[in-house]
């Protein structure tokens, strides 16, 4: 019975002082400043855009969700720091927020002509920006800043704009069939 004492001790002093010799570094990340996080020597995709600043809240059902323009959080009010994705949606201000989500990003990827992966995501503000809001041209998949502008905005749709689209793409399909 000592000697099984013993050797429990020495294993818990080796262990010990294992723990103590191995170190540990931790860094914050470094921030290179706004724009494009790709990497790369191609140009800078933004093409001088301010970040997408427009904010929607949907409301459906018995939910409140808050959405960020094209920045690609979701669920997150980020100057306040909480979640902003309530489930059962507060009625009044003074009733208990209940919440689901903390916070969520739009995730994209593919590969290139080249078979390069290519990611842009966004990984709660650490650096930059991946999406930027407007179409991009079909040439070099370009974009400028009055673009980025003009479409820094939300778009309602409603399911009479959704039928009326469907009735006019059948009807040009209808015209391919029938000559």
């Amino acid at each position: 019975m000592l000697k099984y004492k013993t050797m429990k001790k020495q294993l818990i002093l080796t262990f010990i002082a294992i723990i103590s010799v191995i170190t540990t570094e931790a860094r914050n990340v470094a921030v290179s400043g706004g724009g494009n996080k790709g990497g790369g020597n191609g140009p800078v995709s933004s093409a001088g855009c301010a970040p997408a600043t427009a904010i929607a809240t949907l409301e459906l059902n018995n939910i409140r969700a808050r959405v960020e323009g094209t920045g690609g959080s979701m669920w997150m009010d980020r100057p306040n720091g909480i979640s902003a994705y309530n489930v059962p949606k507060q009625k009044t201000g003074d009733d208990p927020r209940y919440t689901s989500i903390f916070a969520g990003s739009l995730w994209m990827g593919g590969r290139d002509v080249n078979g390069q992966l290519k990611l842009a995501a966004v990984t709660f503000r650490a650096d930059g920006n991946d999406f930027w809001p407007g179409p991009l041209k079909l040439a070099n998949a370009d974009i400028d800043a009055a673009t980025c502008s003009k479409f820094d905005e939300f778009f309602g749709v409603s399911r009479s704009m959704i039928d009326l689209f469907v009735a006019w793409y059948q009807a040009g399909q209808d015209d391919i069939i029938n000559g």
